[in-house]
Parts: structure tokens; C-alpha cells; sequence
């Protein structure tokens, strides 16, 4: 029987097994599917954390990008001491992650139970002009991050699909998209934004209709200011009934998600 030491964490939803020993990228896939089966540890998603790394890495089931799984990460190493240093209030620090070629940056509230991410935005092919957003049709838009793509459908032009696992499929096969993940986003913005997402990971060949998504909150902020008008705060409904954050500040680099995450078990998986 092996044995693999885990956390289960629950970043606004989206339930999250972060493995914190050694496996071989090339079962990565496979045991992912078998810890988010019903069955077993069920979540929505795996990644596989080495808290020995400087700075600590980690690696999502499929080579993709996850926020929340970042911030299920930050929430990880500030409860085992490792990778953060308090400056002020709060606890700082970096994350190197698949999908990205460069380290996040890391914010944990004093308290340890709200998390932020920085989350990497991708670089134009000429100053001034957002390639990666694109509109493909009526109410329906393609923003393309670092490590995952999203799919943005105005829910009132292109509503839900029951069987959103077929929906999905046809989506992606119609425009073309076979990154590491490819996520479907149906949103409104009244009389909240909030958003349904669905994503799906190409090497577990695995689709999630996922309680909460900090890509994808990410997306819809930027598919709503097309890549120029970015919301400084906004606030997506999540389907758990929980919000994530979006923001851009000074305080740092970039782009920021935010919201709390709670830390759900530790144990030993056995296989």
C-alpha cells in the first residue's frame, strides 16, 4: 500500500488536495484521478506541493495554472511556517507554479484565512493591445491566460447547458482550444456578477463543473474592461454561495485574487 501525505483545502469552493510528497510527473495524472473520485478523497482538482523548494513549487495534476489552488498553497505554507515572512500584518512570499515561468507573489491575512495571489497576465505582441482577449461571438469571449484559457458566455445570449460536459466539449472543438486547461465560463453581472464555470483538464481528460474559480473570476473581470478598463474591486459569486476578489493596487505587482480559504483535513491518502 503507498502512502501520500495530503492537505484538503476549500479556497471559496472548488475543493483542492494539495500532495505533499514526491510523485513522478508521469503518474501525476492518474493518481489525480483516482484522490477526486467520490470514492476516495473526492475534490475537484489535485496539485502536488514541495514545501522543500525554495521558493516552494507547485505542480497542478495537468502542467495547468490554478489560482485557488495558490491560494490553497499559501494557506498551506503558512500553517506548516515554510515560504512567508510576516512583513506587517500580514505574512509575504513567492510560489513557483506549472503553467507560469515566473514565481507568484503570496499574501496571507494575519489570521491565515484569507489568501491572495498575484496572478500573471500574458504579454502583448504590441504595446497598447490585448491579443489574448478577443470577442468570437455575440456575448462570448476568449481571454487567454498563463496556463489555462477561458471561454466568457453571457448567460442571458448563451444560457447554461444542463449536459454542460457535451456543451464544454462542442465549445472547445467549434473554436479550436486544446490547451493544458480550458475552462467555460457562463456569467451575468446582474444583480451580482457571478459566474458557473467548467473546466477541463486535457491530461486527466477530466471535466468539473467547479464550485469556485479564480481563474475564471480573473477572466470574466478582464473580458468585462476587454483588458483596458479592469475593475479595481470586483466581486464574483462563486457557486459555493462564496465570493473571490479580484483587484489591481499598487501595493505590488500586478493583478491580485482574494478571498478566504479554509483548510478542510491533513492526513495520509492510501492507494
Amino acid at each position: 500500500m503507498r502512502t501520500l501525505r495530503f492537505y484538503k483545502a476549500s479556497p471559496g469552493g472548488n475543493a483542492t488536495i494539495l500532495i505533499l510528497d514526491a510523485v513522478p510527473p508521469g503518474q501525476r495524472a492518474q493518481l489525480a484521478r483516482l484522490l477526486m473520485d467520490a470514492n476516495h478523497l473526492q475534490a475537484e482538482q489535485v496539485g502536488f506541493l514541495d514545501l522543500g523548494a525554495d521558493p516552494v513549487r507547485l505542480d497542478m495534476m495537468g502542467g495547468e495554472f490554478c489560482g485557488n489552488a495558490c491560494r490553497a498553497a499559501a494557506a498551506v505554507m503558512a500553517r506548516e511556517g515554510v515560504g512567508l515572512a510576516r512583513i506587517g500584518e500580514e505574512l509575504r512570499g513567492e510560489l513557483r507554479v506549472s503553467g507560469v515561468d515566473r514565481p507568484v507573489a503570496l499574501r496571507v491575512a494575519a489570521d491565515g484565512y484569507e489568501c491572495w495571489v498575484e496572478m500573471p497576465l500574458p504579454v502583448s505582441s504590441d504595446v497598447g493591445r490585448h491579443d489574448w482577449i478577443s470577442e468570437l461571438e455575440p456575448g462570448l469571449g476568449l481571454v487567454r491566460l498563463p496556463g489555462i484559457t477561458h471561454l466568457c458566455l453571457d448567460e442571458e445570449l448563451h444560457p447554461f447547458a444542463e449536459d454542460f460536459e457535451s456543451a464544454c466539449a462542442a465549445l472547445r472543438a467549434k473554436f479550436g482550444l486544446d490547451e493544458e486547461a480550458v475552462g467555460c465560463l457562463w456569467y451575468r453581472t446582474s444583480p451580482t456578477c457571478a459566474i458557473k464555470p467548467v473546466v477541463w483538464v486535457r491530461s486527466t481528460a477530466s471535466t468539473h463543473y467547479e464550485t469556485g474559480c479564480g481563474s475564471g473570476s480573473l477572466a470574466l473581470a478582464l473580458w468585462l474592461g476587454r483588458g483596458k478598463n479592469l475593475p479595481t474591486d470586483l466581486r464574483v459569486l462563486q457557486p459555493s454561495g462564496s465570493e473571490i476578489g479580484v483587484r489591481a493596487d499598487g501595493d505590488g505587482p500586478g493583478v491580485w485574487i482574494f478571498g478566504p480559504v479554509t483548510l478542510v483535513a491533513r492526513g495520509e491518502a492510501f492507494l
